[in-house]
């Protein structure tokens, strides 16, 4: 058994990523990483009843190869007798029409197509069987997303890294379901995936502007990672890696001691439905309303405070683009016991204080 094979087949297991019976969407783009985990996800497919629906998505960012590359993963499936699963956008038009750069434009149309398939397979099967997307982020991957997320600044939870397996929904505001997003190839090497696509003869195609600085990432790929390496420590990405695996352990017990924490600080009597409703709002029943004991969160450690406020803020909708500077402007009305104040967060959140309680909403 080829090195990457091996791998691959330990952090599933260890990881518990893919279950006997399981319904999986890849996405196979036709690069190395996709191409080997569909080659293997294929292999296992018969002893663990997997059902494989590869996902292949035409950005249309490079006319001519964009479509070859479309060509060699229809024909790929052909040879294991599946059917490639192809959408098509135009992801340059998308990204000037959403504000946004084409890279990120590319990844909304990548996962969208991923949760969509999933959507509809769950529709098929009356939604009696576990449905899992299976993408093909590898070990150096790991390295450059946590560099890049130390370059940009980052917390302890940004240092983990991307996750072995993580639930997930599309976050378009519909109401589509969440699947369960899973990295089998996250610490297999690009070189022994590399390896293992040349052993089976797999021949996958090559994206050129992954060798061109256009991007951040590709930067920190090609110039800074290359130099670090000769400069300072030639195991630099090992120790990245290293490093996301211990803020990983470190950001599940936290993430369990602040579960632990909101159940106790949440407050719940209808009691305190006076308070919320002298700040024109609807009570606790409000689905748009979480009220916390302001003593008790106040009492909190710093740490552990911040990450009750993301959590209760999570349980209205709100899960990104909270900055430290928000938590810092709510710990001035939460430890300086100044009722009457609010603290605006974004995307049209709240939160402020009253009558011994912390309340944050959504404002509508």
């Amino acid at each position: 058994m080829l090195k990457a094979e091996k791998i691959i087949r330990e952090t599933i297991r260890e990881h518990n990523l893919i279950e006997n019976g399981d319904h999986i969407v890849i996405g196979l783009s036709g690069g190395p990483d996709s191409v080997c985990l569909f080659h293997v996800l294929s292999v296992m497919a018969e002893d663990m009843d997997l059902t494989i629906y590869p996902v292949h998505v035409n950005h249309q960012f490079r006319p001519g190869a964009a479509e070859a590359d479309q060509k060699y993963v229809e024909d790929l499936c052909d040879r294991f007798g599946l059917t490639a699963n192809v959408f098509t956008v135009n992801c340059n038009a998308l990204a000037a029409e959403l504000g946004m750069t084409s890279e990120e434009a590319g990844r909304k149309v990548r996962y969208d197509a991923f949760f969509l398939m999933a959507e509809k397979i769950a529709e098929d099967l009356g939604g009696a069987a576990r449905v899992k997307i299976a993408v093909g982020h590898n070990a150096n991957d790991q390295a450059e997303t946590v560099l890049f997320r130390i370059l940009r600044g980052t917390g302890m939870d940004g240092l983990a890294g991307m996750a072995y397996s993580r639930d997930e929904s599309r976050g378009d505001g519909e109401d589509t379901g969440t699947y369960r997003v899973v990295r089998p190839l996250l610490d297999v090497w690009r070189e022994d995936v590399e390896a293992y696509c040349e052993a089976k003869g797999l021949d996958p195609v090559t994206d050129h502007t992954n060798n061109e600085e256009l991007y951040v990432r590709n930067r920190i790929r090609l110039d800074l990672i290359p130099y670090i390496e000769e400069k300072y420590n030639t195991n630099f990405q090992e120790g990245l890696v290293r490093m996301a695996k211990i803020a990983a352990a470190d950001k599940d017990y936290f993430w369990k001691e602040t579960a632990r924490a909101y159940e106790k600080l949440e407050v719940t009597s209808s009691s305190a439905d006076d308070s919320i409703d002298g700040q024109g709002a609807g009570g606790l029943a409000d689905a748009n309303i979480v009220a916390l004991n302001w003593r008790g969160l106040a009492e909190c450690h710093e740490a552990l405070r911040h990450r009750v406020i993301l959590k209760a803020f999570g349980e209205i909708g709100l899960d990104k683009d909270i900055t430290a500077e928000r938590l810092e402007a709510a710990d001035k009305i939460i430890l300086g016991n100044v009722g009457g104040k609010t603290v605006e967060f974004p995307h049209g959140y709240s939160l402020s204080a009253g009558k011994g309680l912390i309340i944050l909403k959504r404002n509508l």
